[in-house]
């Protein structure tokens, strides 16, 4: 997927945070020195971060065919530890400044940003080679799930992607999300694969050096979840230079429709084309796409299927009535399945191509697909899935009395409990990486016997 043809081989790949600059070049021999470190049909756990080392090794080991997984280096020490445990990896590779407190280690090689690590206790599991990725499938710290991909479930979604936003080599974009989240990650994978640029950047948009690295570098595309837009319409777009942008994308969750209409103006007024994405983890990640620019009539659609990828619709009695149901997806890059420790690795392609995502649609006439809602109480906030039962559960299991909502916005924790609202914000915001400012305590008396699905907070 990430073969490097001659004409691109001095063409700049990276931009580091430091302001390294990395050819394609640069990228073959890195990874080829790393490739040769490390013992084939192993497992490795990569710490991820938006720096160029961490790049190098992602394409490293999926050309090695490794079962790699991704992990994000914010999650709190306490869950890696568990997910090592858990996984069994044979190597780690980790920012040089992050110690996981595991003494059966050696170092192999130190680049400027990270270090790979070898396990003393190697895990001797035969597992399927056709696995060669785990993504997280929700901001939760308390499951060992992942989503199982092969090579070719990548690949397949990263051709279809690439020709519906006609994405080529010409083409440079910056990080605006964690490399280990799926939108995250398909936005380098993408731009890898057609040779382009991307310029590494763990800055938020508001940071002045954000908005001047994109002009310094000519930037002509970046993506976001729904709270990146919130905050974009909010600072007012229009003050900002934009000349090289030439597009873009949001995933992640629902975008409120009215942020859609004013950004959708000013985006138009400068020829910049605004694509609307609808995708899940475990698709790969991206199912559709909507050019707002040119269908403002459908902006409450999700737009239709990528190329090479099927919807369609699964009607129960009850749905037939009004056409909505459960949105189910067929493509290649369908995931193999899900994994909860290292024993699943030696499955296979248990979904074979087919996804039952749990959202609730309809395809209109014009074959456009409008999601509704969800089938199971799961809900984005920033753009993460998070188990709201889990999460309940949890609260419950501490002697918190609660019943939780969300508006894909905001949890709305009705509390029946004496802790204070500060205390079980803090809970929330270690335990789960939500920021308080996303959680809203409603201080409650006593239980009211009602459906609680029904309960919605204006």
């Amino acid at each position: 997927m990430f073969d490097i043809k001659n004409k691109f081989i001095k063409k700049l790949a990276l931009v580091d945070t430091d302001g390294e600059k990395l050819t394609y070049d640069d990228l073959l021999v890195r990874g080829n020195y790393v490739k040769e470190k490390i013992k084939k049909n192993s497992v490795i756990l990569n710490i991820t971060s938006n720096k160029a080392d961490c790049i190098i090794g992602y394409t490293a080991f999926l050309k090695k065919n490794l079962c790699q997984i991704l992990l994000d280096h914010n999650f709190e020490i306490s869950y890696i530890n568990k997910i090592i445990k858990e996984y069994k990896p044979n190597y780690i590779f980790a920012p040089n400044n992050f110690n996981f407190g595991d003494k059966y280690v050696k170092k192999i090689i130190s680049f400027k940003n990270y270090v790979l690590f070898e396990k003393s206790k190697i895990n001797t599991l035969k597992i399927n080679k056709i696995n060669s990725l785990l993504l997280t499938t929700s901001g939760s710290t308390e499951s060992p799930k992942f989503v199982r991909f092969s090579y070719n479930n990548i690949k397949n979604n990263v051709q279809s992607i690439c020709e519906n936003l006609s994405i080529n080599a010409k083409h440079t974009t910056i990080t605006t999300m964690p490399m280990a989240y799926s939108y995250g990650l398909s936005i380098i994978n993408t731009h890898l694969f057609k040779n382009g640029t991307i310029i590494l950047n763990d800055l938020t948009i508001f940071d002045k050096d954000f908005w001047e690295k994109i002009n310094l570098h000519n930037v002509n595309s970046f993506g976001g979840v729904p709270l990146f837009y919130e905050y974009l319409d909010r600072l007012n777009l229009n003050k900002f230079t934009l000349n090289k942008i030439k597009y873009l994308t949001q995933a992640g969750g629902h975008l409120n429709k009215e942020i859609k209409k004013r950004l959708l103006f000013i985006l138009k007024k400068r020829k910049i084309k605004f694509y609307i994405m609808y995708g899940q983890t475990e698709a790969g990640p991206r199912i559709t796409t909507l050019n707002l620019s040119k269908n403002e009539n459908k902006i409450d659609s999700v737009g239709k299927a990528l190329k090479n990828i099927n919807i369609t619709i699964r009607l129960n009695k009850q749905d037939k009535i009004k056409k909505e149901g459960e949105l189910i997806v067929k493509s290649k890059g369908v995931s193999l399945g899900y994994a909860n420790s290292y024993k699943d690795l030696k499955k296979g392609d248990i979904n074979k191509g087919k996804l039952f995502t749990g959202d609730l649609g309809f395809i209109d006439n014009n074959g456009f697909v409008h999601v509704t809602g969800r089938k199971k109480r799961i809900s984005k906030i920033f753009g993460i899935r998070v188990d709201l039962d889990e999460i309940e559960n949890f609260l419950v299991k501490n002697k918190i009395k609660c019943r939780i909502n969300s508006d894909d916005k905001m949890l709305f924790i009705k509390n029946y409990s004496d802790f204070s609202e500060f205390k079980i914000e803090k809970i929330i915001q270690n335990k789960y990486k939500i920021n308080k400012k996303f959680v809203k305590i409603i201080k409650q008396d006593k239980i009211i016997k009602t459906n609680f699905k029904d309960f919605k907070l204006k």
